[in-house]
């Protein structure tokens, strides 16, 4: 459709029947030209660049998970300790739409 357009409009700015049609439509012709669109290769590879942040994010977070979730937690503890933060205890028992229930690791 954009070369289309682009076609059409080229060919009025060059053989348009007024003045004010070629005019125009050579004005319109630069306009649309002033515009990067990027090309289907490029949206394609910021795809692929989307995909590898996901999957390496993904690995981060379950390498947080199973080896430094206990480190991490320990780290905010103390900062939050030293800079006199309330924190909540992580091991209590939290409330769920108004019931009040144990959560632990089962």
């Amino acid at each position: 459709m954009y070369e289309a357009t682009c076609l059409v409009l080229e060919n009025i700015a060059l053989n348009g029947t007024t003045y004010s049609q070629r005019g125009d439509a050579a004005s319109s012709f630069k306009f649309l030209m002033s515009f990067d669109f990027p090309s289907p290769a490029t949206k394609f590879q910021h795809i692929l660049n989307a995909m590898h942040l996901v999957i390496t994010i993904k690995t981060l977070i379950y390498k947080l998970r199973d080896d430094g979730w206990k480190t991490l937690l320990e780290e905010v503890t103390s900062f939050c300790k030293h800079q006199y933060i309330e924190f909540s205890d992580m091991d209590a028992c939290y409330s769920s739409m108004g019931r009040s229930r144990c959560k632990k690791n089962q």
